[in-house]
């Protein structure tokens, strides 16, 4: 018996150690992970003080009219009521309170008005006690709350300054200045990814993929039923990594286009920077669309100018008699682009002048081009949707006697949006200067007027809206004379103005009609421009 009592005790020690070891384990677990989460929570609220921050501080600097920190700071605040509708803020010389159905006051000291820093902590320390307190902040996402808080700070500026979250701010940045891909456009059908469009000089121009193609696998992942935004994930990623697919053909030898060729790729991302411009033939004129302006419309633009007028002259032996630019349906892009869309037909003079309360954002951009044309007559189609860097390039060409514009008035939107990329991943664009067209008159609320206007009547015959145009000259002359004459702060005005020529969506096929005529009869062409002239003596 009392060899089996030491056993026992034996036994029971041994599992009570087993047990503490155990227990302790797990405490030391416990506190590890309480100590990540504590450094998570730190470094998201270090994150968020350096967001608010940088964003209050610059837009505070840039933007084109003068706002104090403060005051975006208390719209930032209170644009947390997208959140919960429930918020209050009040505010007085000493002091910031907010509460709500589901926060309890809090009262925190004022900070100086100019210090972002100190009033970006604020933000934070609210939020933090917000969540602490409320399940509707607890639940938000700090994505979401970004969001509240800029559109709440930028609520009452104008309309073309606002935030964008990471998402939404890395798709504009693909935009502008491309992505890792492989270069094609494509929908998404039942049996996977159908190429629509293989953009030229691309590893998958490269390597042979063709329109009508349908990749079904990729790294040997089925890619039936896939949506869209899903395909996109699988086609882009890192510049230099490589894309293993498999790809089914539509058989050339089958009429019926049923039968199908399978066929592997790999094929290596590149930067893709999707075309904005694209070229057709009418005969002897060259047409080019420009749909936006991104990092490489020029150079697009250029060979396709190059290769337009090889294909005019293999075809009929015979020069372009000249191009249509079509900029109708163009919101515009980069400024830098519209300037050098400008300089491929100008020699001199000033392709646009930009003026805002930052130094920086004062600027006259000046013509030193060759002219890739060789002086070939343009014109230039406009419609209401034809904006920014679009109006920048038709009012260029326009003031400078260098293209005919046809079309309806433009939208009118002549300010330019610089972009503050934040800690947090998401960006501002804040409007900080107004564009000003070569003969001196302000883009902004007005837009460009068109050489010919064609907005009357649906059934008019092409050669009407010319003989028109002429018949009326001096009429034409003096509303051309008094749209550059309008002042930018006269609203009333320059609405009135925009009725000499209202604005339409529509891309009406008899502007190419009227382009084409003109650019046939040279005689007439000088005609109509030369209506032009008294909008480029008064820069020059």
């Amino acid at each position: 018996m009392h060899i089996y009592w030491i056993k026992y005790n034996i036994l029971r020690l041994y599992f009570r150690i087993i047990l503490f070891l155990f227990i302790s384990s797990l405490t030391a677990c416990t506190t590890s992970d309480k100590q990540k989460t504590i450094a998570l929570e730190q470094i998201k609220t270090r994150l968020a003080i350096k967001t608010f921050s940088k964003g209050l501080r610059q837009i505070s600097e840039r933007y084109i009219k003068e706002v104090a920190i403060e005051q975006l700071a208390i719209k930032g605040l209170i644009g947390l009521s997208s959140i919960d509708p429930t918020i209050r803020v009040f505010r007085n010389n000493d002091t910031v309170s907010i509460e709500s159905n589901f926060v309890k006051k809090h009262i925190y000291k004022n900070p100086d008005k100019h210090n972002a820093s100190t009033w970006a902590k604020l933000i934070v320390d609210l939020i933090t006690n917000s969540k602490k307190e409320s399940d509707i902040f607890k639940l938000t996402k700090m994505g979401r709350i970004y969001e509240a808080v800029f559109d709440g700070s930028l609520s009452n500026l104008d309309h073309f300054s606002h935030y964008a979250n990471e998402e939404k701010a890395k798709k504009n940045r693909e935009k502008r200045s491309g992505f890792g891909g492989i270069g094609i456009s494509f929908n998404t059908i039942q049996e996977g990814i159908l190429v629509t469009k293989v953009f030229n000089k691309t590893s998958a121009y490269k390597k042979g993929i063709k329109s009508d193609d349908i990749i079904t696998k990729i790294e040997n992942s089925s890619l039936t039923n896939l949506k869209y935004e899903d395909a996109l994930t699988y086609l882009r990623g890192e510049i230099g990594t490589i894309v293993n697919m498999d790809i089914l053909r539509p058989s050339q030898k089958s009429r019926k286009r049923k039968e199908f060729i399978s066929h592997n790729f790999s094929i290596k991302r590149e930067r893709i920077i999707e075309p904005t411009t694209l070229y057709s033939l009418l005969d002897d004129i060259l047409y080019i669309q420009i749909t936006s302006f991104n990092d490489q419309t020029a150079q697009n633009l250029t060979e396709d100018i190059r290769n337009g007028f090889k294909d005019i002259y293999r075809n009929s032996g015979k020069r372009a008699k000249g191009i249509i630019i079509d900029l109708r349906g163009n919101p515009g892009g980069l400024l830098q682009q519209a300037v050098r869309v400008s300089n491929l037909f100008l020699i001199n003079g000033t392709i646009v002048s930009t003026k805002g309360r930052h130094p920086s954002s004062t600027n006259n951009y000046e013509a030193d081009g060759i002219d890739v044309t060789k002086g070939l007559p343009i014109v230039v189609l406009i419609n209401g949707r034809s904006a920014s860097a679009a109006e920048i390039v038709a009012a260029a060409l326009q003031d400078h006697a260098r293209a005919v514009v046809i079309g309806s008035g433009s939208y009118g939107k002549g300010t330019i949006q610089t972009l503050i990329k934040l800690p947090n991943g998401g960006e501002i664009a804040i409007t900080w200067s107004r564009f000003q067209a070569p003969s001196g008159y302000y883009l902004n609320t007005l837009g460009v007027l068109p050489s010919i206007c064609v907005t009357g009547s649906e059934n008019s015959k092409a050669t009407e809206h010319i003989n028109n145009t002429l018949k009326n000259a001096k009429q034409i002359k003096e509303n051309r004379q008094s749209w550059h004459a309008s002042v930018v702060g006269d609203k009333l005005g320059r609405k009135e103005l925009k009725r000499i020529c209202p604005t339409t969506y529509k891309k009406k096929p008899i502007d190419i009609e009227i382009a084409k005529i003109l650019l046939r009869d040279i005689v007439l062409y000088q005609r109509i421009k030369i209506l032009n002239q008294a909008a480029a003596s008064i820069h020059n």
